[in-house]
């Protein structure tokens, strides 16, 4: 099926077919552009907020930089724990769109463990 896939190369104009060495190329939209703002959450070993709620905001960037501790979050804005939430190790980064991600997130993560959050509108 794969091989059935296909997209425009913008140098040929021509269909060139998807593979491990040729993937789809990633293209960041106004979806996820220039409006976004970059914060730093810095956790403290209990569930917190991590972004409030915001009718207006279209995504939500979460990304764990540290390789030393684990770190999750909570989508829904509810009481965060590290086994029911996202998780998150080093270098993991999850992105939520739409009605979603205009809800409040909780964290939580080691004390002193830091996530870097994208929001956009």
């Amino acid at each position: 099926m794969a091989q059935d896939i296909a997209y425009q190369s913008a140098a040929q104009r021509s269909a060139v077919p998807v593979s491990e060495v040729r993937p789809l190329p990633v293209v960041l939209t106004t979806l996820t552009g220039a409006a976004l703002t970059r914060s730093t959450v810095i956790m403290t070993g209990a569930s917190a907020e991590l972004v409030p709620a915001d009718p207006t905001r279209r995504v939500v960037i979460v990304s764990s930089a540290n390789a030393n501790g684990d770190a999750a979050f909570d989508p829904t804005g509810g009481l965060c724990a590290l086994d029911a939430g996202i998780s998150l190790s080093g270098g993991d980064t999850v992105q939520i769109t739409g009605k979603e991600a205009q809800s409040a997130m909780t964290q939580i993560g080691t004390n002193g463990q830091k996530l870097t959050v994208y929001t956009g509108a």
